[in-house]
């Protein structure tokens, strides 16, 4: 990858560690249901330009963004919700990596050399032993959920991504087109569609606000545009550095000790990311 574009999924992964922290902060208003709804049409208001109903979209690119849009942030902040710890959420980034290769092995027959493989388990390592270090359980039912949240997001974003005839934009805007109608109706199935106005502060509507637009616009843009130039596989591993920024701003924001397992799980992620990276030849150009 070029040095660009390693600076693009960096500043991805930084952004949803960070967004994993923030979660907390929306979670003690919001439900599941209304931060998945609030998120879907808040994103679908920005990409409103992009998103031009009128034309055509296969069948296929339409069920990958019910997966990414409902199914899979439903599922995570359910997730995020029964646990009430940042664990699940962390597991998610660790199953990305190998989840990712093996759908992209499997639907696009995507060569995975064995040095691919080496880096993703490695990274995957770091990424387990950090988490494990946090002393958070969890749940057999929330991880379950994560599981599935994960292998939904990857199954759609991977596909979509594929899909080169429509825009990353366009993307974006259909996925969260796609996403408003059935969260609405488990929003309204559970309770209300938004919380009590009076109980929303200004770090309430902040924190929906960057969850929507670095992490679920920006951050997805950023990772479905490198899947569209690298190969899947190639692409991954960056990804497991979110636990790590996740235990970073964690630090910033709540005064959290740095410990040695947050310096060693990165040193580990790093060690499997280079494993996975050296000796290839130059990548190309956007």
């Amino acid at each position: 990858m070029t040095p660009f574009h390693i600076f693009l999924i960096l500043a991805m992964a930084a952004a949803w560690g960070l967004n994993f922290v923030i979660t907390r902060v929306v979670l003690e208003v919001f439900s599941p249901q209304q931060l998945s709804l609030a998120r879907a049409v808040i994103t679908l208001v920005i990409l409103l330009p992009w998103w031009q109903p009128w034309r055509r979209v296969s069948a296929r690119l339409l069920w990958a963004s019910f997966a990414i849009g409902v199914v899979s942030f439903y599922l995570l902040y359910v997730a995020i919700d029964m646990t009430d710890s940042l664990t699940t959420v962390a597991i998610s980034t660790q199953l990305m990596a190998p989840i990712s290769a093996v759908i992209a092995l499997v639907l696009y027959r995507e060569r995975i050399t064995p040095r691919n493989w080496l880096g993703i388990l490695v990274a995957t390592a770091g990424a387990v032993m950090l988490v494990g270090a946090t002393g958070f359980g969890v749940s057999v039912l929330a991880l379950g959920l994560t599981i599935l949240s994960v292998i939904f997001y990857a199954l759609g974003s991977i596909v979509v991504s594929k899909t080169d005839s429509v825009g990353i934009w366009r993307l974006l805007a259909w996925i969260s087109a796609v996403s408003v109608i059935p969260l609405g109706l488990l929003a309204a199935l559970s309770g209300p569609l938004y919380p009590d106005p009076a109980t929303i502060h200004a770090e309430h509507w902040l924190a929906l606000m960057f969850s929507a637009v670095a992490s679920s616009v920006l951050g997805q843009a950023v990772l479905f545009s490198l899947y569209r130039i690298y190969p899947v596989a190639e692409v991954v591993p960056y990804i497991l550095f979110v636990p790590v920024f996740a235990a970073l701003s964690a630090v910033l924001l709540y005064h959290e000790r740095v410990g040695f397992s947050l310096a060693f799980g990165g040193a580990v992620i790093l060690l499997g990311v280079w494993i996975q990276q050296s000796k290839k030849a130059p990548a190309r150009l956007v």
